[in-house]
């Protein structure tokens, strides 16, 4: 008897434990499920494409706090001014600098060593910050390379052809089946077309800015003409092909694995301490006339210029290009620059020179940039001005000419003294 009532009194308990083990199993799943959900969403808030203003700028901070999480945070001799063991070198270059009243960042490596570094001026005269190694600029043109590097990226992965043509991903562009993306890339299709927005835009109303005023004229087909607009439609094309933000692109494959802790973008100019401010006059170095890139101009330069680099993050990254680091295929490189064609041209984002390297040029909203680097990558000359206004300033007060001087003196000689 005794026996029977301890069965029955374990099988009242079974039933009891059981309900309990499969409530706290449930819990678990919908516990396991929630943080599943949570980093799903959160991928999905760094990766999806905005389309307001405001959505613009608060996915461009939030990719730039998990990308500032991944880095490596170590200064190297990169970020640092440069010490005097190159004397006469070092004299001769500043005195050039000098008397063009150079504001800005000077950096000069030669077989992957710095052999100089030199940063003159404000960053910003009112707040008594002087440029420095770590300062960043605007800049420009160059980012255009940066962009030519995202497209190949793209086509290692099989999401475009060098074939592919504007037709196929934006056919309401007339003319569109006749250009490619490698005519895109060398700006040899024929594009034409002004991104001049009268308001301050999200990512996709640029890309729908850039469609809507978007041209091809045929009798330009296979012909260089430096338009911008190409490098936004190849932003735009990117953005269909991969389905994430340009944004996000650029701190995922570029800033996060570069360990670029000097770069930005200026929709972020409010929470960068390290931008430089752009100054307007009729020669550099009054500083009485700071100027603020309008909103508007900014946000329809996406992928074509409205990043903000020191000039150690720029070297990297050129460099990284063309040693080809961040391609999975040792000849994409290649592919994307096209070294050794009889003609030197402009491919990729960058401009060959002669057959020594490669060159990019950019000016725009009070700043001037220049980099050059070799066919290996070792040695590089970049220049960043923080104080220049073309209307007023070119050619009398630009560094451009400086900078391929002191280049192919650099990159020709066997030692620096």
């Amino acid at each position: 008897m005794k026996e029977t009532r301890r069965q029955q009194h374990a099988a009242q308990s079974h039933p009891h434990w059981g309900r309990w083990l499969l409530l706290v199993i449930l819990l678990g799943l919908a516990g396991y499920g929630a943080v599943q959900w949570y980093h799903v969403e959160q991928r999905r808030q760094l990766t999806v494409t905005p389309t307001t203003v405001k959505q613009t700028h608060r996915l461009i901070q939030r990719n730039a706090q998990v990308s500032r999480q991944q880095r490596h945070h170590q200064t190297t001799a990169l970020d640092r001014t440069a010490g005097s063991a190159n004397p006469t070198f070092t004299a001769n270059l500043t005195q050039q600098l000098t008397a063009k009243k150079f504001s800005g960042t000077a950096l000069v490596v030669k077989d992957d060593q710095v052999i100089y570094q030199k940063s003159f001026g404000w960053a910003n005269k009112a707040k008594k910050r002087r440029n420095t190694p770590k300062t960043q600029y605007l800049i420009n043109s160059l980012q255009k390379s940066m962009t030519g590097l995202l497209v190949m990226r793209a086509i290692e992965q099989g999401k475009l052809k060098m074939t592919d043509t504007l037709h196929q991903f934006y056919p309401q562009v007339k003319h569109g089946d006749r250009v490619t993306i490698r005519q895109m890339l060398n700006m040899e299709g024929g594009l034409l077309g002004d991104m001049k927005p009268d308001k301050d835009l999200g990512e996709h109303q640029v890309y729908r800015y850039a469609v809507k005023h978007v041209s091809v004229d045929t009798s330009q087909l296979n012909h260089f003409n430096y338009q911008p607009i190409c490098y936004v439609m190849l932003a735009a094309i990117l953005n269909q092909v991969t389905n994430q933000s340009y944004y996000h692109q650029f701190y995922q494959q570029i800033v996060t694995p570069l360990n670029l802790n000097a770069t930005s973008f200026v929709q972020l100019r409010a929470q960068n301490a390290a931008l430089s401010v752009g100054y307007n006059g009729q020669t550099p170095g009054s500083y009485t006339d700071p100027e603020t890139p309008a909103a508007k101009d900014v946000s329809s330069r996406l992928g074509t210029g409205n990043a903000t680099m020191s000039p150690s993050n720029v070297f990297k990254t050129v460099q990284a290009i063309v040693q080809g680091k961040r391609f999975s295929h040792a000849s994409s490189a290649e592919k994307l620059l096209e070294p050794g064609v009889a003609t030197p041209k402009y491919t990729g984002g960058m401009y060959h020179f002669a057959d020594q390297g490669y060159y990019g040029h950019g000016v725009g909203n009070f700043y001037e940039d220049t980099f050059l680097v070799s066919t290996d990558g070792r040695t590089g000359v970049i220049f960043m001005s923080n104080n220049f206004y073309k209307k007023t300033m070119w050619p009398t007060w630009s560094t451009e000419d400086i900078a391929k001087a002191t280049f192919k003196q650099v990159v020709t000689a066997s030692t620096i003294s």
